[in-house]
């Protein structure tokens, strides 16, 4: 067993903070509600709490959130699990990839443990940290390891073996009493004493595992010299001699989640309350907060209890009124899919069923749910959204559309519209993709119908259209939708009909007479081509597709138009590496494009690939390995026009990435370039702000040389990297930045100082 682990000091600690080579660019947004541990520092009258979604703050006094973290603010996972502070008043913080971030509170600086995020065993959740005099005993998904608080070496090798329980069981708690360590473990629990006994030795240790506590112990406490434990079957507690029932019938085989010890109290969560008893009388028990969503227990200065809950915060007991506490942040983690409005809002569709949709103002968040707006209609499960022409639209899965414009809220459904429902259901109303064409009409695709129309068309005023279905996608489920110059809509299409449908009412929508249609088969792309996940029109009006294998590019949309029984070949995207042009074979389940027309695709296990705009050029590619990105999997991606930020959807929250990709200014003003002085060789290149479109830039002496010559990329931000038309450094002095457009009529000038090292 002790092959497995690595049992010296830790080569895997790191300290200081990781650091990303461009952090600074990154923002992430996650839902820090969902309450995992709770511990208290008494001399900074702080709680912090671990959630799914990152740590923060909270002053005990006054219950106001202090600050937030996440992976760009000093921990490794998001995804925490358990929290302790140790005797140096450090706080470590346990997440459920394995990784621990330890933070010291007296001067904000930070330690990492990788050893067991490293290894090789196959359940890495770090779900307790117990601080016991100078050692952290810490409960994971394979055992108990025991770690010096010192120096932060392990200590043995894990107590992977537990008496007669299975090697690498769950351990989802500890405690500590008269030296001897207890386990509330998967199967049960078991005991040893830490002072006298061999831990690694299965010997060692005493087994309790009769029903109910045979099964998923998930807490365990230590008060008044008994040991008290609950499982999701039952509550027992130990008197040193022998296990009992807790003195009350219900409770004794209620679910327990969590058992905390206050003062002369114990309280545990039994179901959905919390009770409270005082430990010398234990069947004198009194409800303390009564039916919620509760998860664990914690306590500030070991008088006041704290409740976690599952999906609303924190509550602290001494405070009144009584109030959830979280930080300002999206509903929930799950991000199903992205627009930006004319205001540069961010707009998420929640995907889940009881998530709603979120917007983000670049201050605030608001969460729009039954609860908060019951206008929206009569169900929380949204799946994408569509904004355009001054409206945000958010296609409820079930409900229907729903349009938002300013402080007007307005819910379509079968029951005051045209809009179908489903054939085993006719309120059921499943509208599934959406895009505007160039004349303001929205166009709306479901994923199934009782009407045999697929697509709708909104003209405004309560005005809906309804399109019949072609034969090529009866049956079909339809989605996303993306609308070319011509006015095609382009649709991905599932179900019986997988591939990729198209259409063209020829501008009269009220005549199908003269409508055009046709359908690019999943055969059309290739043999291996199984799913059609996206579809956008690019600025050079190109169909792109995404599928489990790469991406396709329809060049000619028009000619499917004039003749859609010889439609225009859908090519495959090659990337060019070397001196070869390589097919790009990624399952890509998101597409978009920037300002500048580069291409940004979203995939399944491989994070995300920044193309140019013609595909054939890797410009980067992010992952959670290499970059604060919070998850592989990329959901959907929308890029700002108006700042250039990449806003990356995934189930674990937003990320965010700041790009050059600007809208362009419609008139010079002056020139900014950073960082000035511009200090060369440099790893950054000379950022030149303020451009008109596709301005073309020169570097100038002072002596009115012209050093280097360049197009912009097109947007508002181009780039030099302190060569001159030689490719050479420049020498340090003052060099003007002119900028002009192609005839010259308008110009814009910068001055950058440049520093050789």
């Amino acid at each position: 067993m002790s092959g497995k682990f690595i049992l010296t000091i830790s080569l895997f600690i790191i300290f200081n903070s990781v650091s990303f080579s461009q952090k600074k660019n990154w923002e992430n947004y996650t839902d820090l509600k969902i309450i995992t541990s709770v511990s208290a520092d008494a001399d900074s009258h702080l709680i912090f709490c671990a959630s799914k979604g990152g740590l923060f703050s909270a002053d005990a006094l006054t219950g106001k959130v202090v600050r937030k973290y996440t992976n760009l603010d000093g921990l490794i996972s998001n995804d925490l699990t358990s929290l302790t502070i140790d005797n140096k008043r450090r706080l470590w913080i346990g997440a459920s990839d394995g990784s621990i971030s330890i933070l010291d509170l007296a001067n904000g600086t930070w330690k990492y443990i990788f050893d067991i995020k490293n290894s090789s065993e196959s359940n890495k959740s770090i779900n307790y940290l117990l601080p016991s005099g100078n050692f952290m005993f810490v409960a994971t998904g394979y055992g108990i390891q025991k770690i010096s608080v010192n120096n932060f070496s392990f200590v043995d090798a894990p107590y992977y073996k537990l008496g007669t329980f299975p090697i690498n069981t769950n351990v989802y708690s500890l405690t500590v009493n008269n030296n001897v360590l207890y386990a509330a473990a998967k199967t049960g629990i078991a005991y040893a004493n830490i002072v006298s006994s061999n831990l690694n030795d299965p010997g060692s240790w005493t087994n309790y595992s009769a029903a109910p506590m045979n099964a998923d112990v998930k807490t365990i406490e230590s008060a008044d010299n008994k040991i008290f434990a609950g499982s999701t079957g039952g509550f027992r507690y130990f008197n040193g001699i022998s296990w009992l029932p807790y003195p009350n019938a219900a409770l004794a085989s209620a679910n327990i989640k969590s058992i905390k010890s206050i003062g002369s109290n114990i309280y545990f969560i039994a179901d959905t309350k919390i009770y409270r008893a005082d430990v010398s009388n234990l069947s004198d028990i009194s409800e303390f907060l009564t039916q919620n969503n509760y998860s664990v227990l914690g306590s500030y200065d070991n008088s006041v209890p704290v409740a976690g809950l599952a999906d609303n915060g924190i509550i602290i007991s001494s405070l009144n009124p009584a109030q959830y506490i979280f930080p300002n942040g999206p509903f929930s983690s799950v991000f199903n899919h992205l627009a930006i409005d004319g205001n540069n809002n961010i707009w998420a569709a929640g995907g889940l069923l009881n998530n709603g949709f979120y917007m983000f103002n670049g201050t605030e968040w608001i969460n729009y749910n039954l609860n908060s707006h019951p206008e929206i209609g009569n169900s929380n499960w949204f799946q994408k959204i569509v904004s355009g022409y001054g409206n945000v639209w958010a296609l409820g899965f079930g409900g229907g559309p729903t349009i938002i414009n300013g402080n007007n809220i307005q819910n379509f459904n079968p029951s005051n519209s045209i809009l179908p429902g489903i054939t085993n259901n006719p309120m059921f109303c499943v509208p599934y993709g959406g895009a505007y064409d160039q004349n303001g009409v929205l166009w709306l695709s479901f994923f199934g119908t009782n009407s045999g129309s697929s697509l709708y068309a909104y003209t405004g005023n309560n005005v809906w259209i309804a399109f019949q279905n072609p034969s090529t996608i009866t049956s079909a489920t339809l989605s996303e939708i993306a609308i070319d110059s011509y006015n095609t809509k382009w649709i991905a299409s599932g179900g019986s009909r997988s591939g990729v449908y198209y259409f063209n009412e020829n501008t009269t929508l009220n005549n199908p007479s003269d409508d055009i249609s046709g359908f690019y088969s999943n055969s059309d792309f290739g043999s291996e081509i199984t799913n059609i996940y996206d579809i956008i029109v690019d600025k050079n009006n190109e169909v792109w597709i995404a599928t489990n294998n790469g991406i396709f590019i329809i060049n000619n949309p028009y000619g499917a138009i004039l003749n859609p029984s010889q439609k225009p070949p859908a090519i495959k995207l090659g990337i060019i590496s070397g001196n070869l042009k390589v097919p790009f074979t990624e399952n890509c389940i998101s597409l978009t494009n920037d300002i500048l027309n580069n291409k940004w695709i979203g995939t399944e296990t491989n994070g995300v690939f920044h193309l140019s705009s013609d595909g054939t050029t890797l410009i980067e590619q992010f992952n959670s390995s290499k970059t604060p990105l919070l998850q592989n999997q990329i959901k959907t991606i929308a890029v700002s026009n108006k700042t250039g930020r990449a806003y990356f959807g995934t189930n674990s929250g937003l990320s965010s990435f700041l790009t050059n990709a600007i809208e362009p200014v419609a008139e010079f003003g002056e020139i900014t370039v950073s960082p000035n002085p511009y200090l060369i060789p440099s790893d950054v290149n000379l950022k030149i702000d303020g451009l008109i479109e596709n301005s073309i830039i020169k570097i100038v002496s002072v002596s009115g040389e012209v050093i280097s010559e360049f197009d912009s990329p097109g947007g508002r931000i181009a780039v030099w990297n302190g060569l001159n038309k030689n490719n050479e450094l420049v020498p340090t002095g003052i060099y003007i930045v002119v900028a002009y457009n192609k005839d010259g009529s308008k110009a814009g000038k910068g001055k950058v100082a440049v520093v050789r090292k």
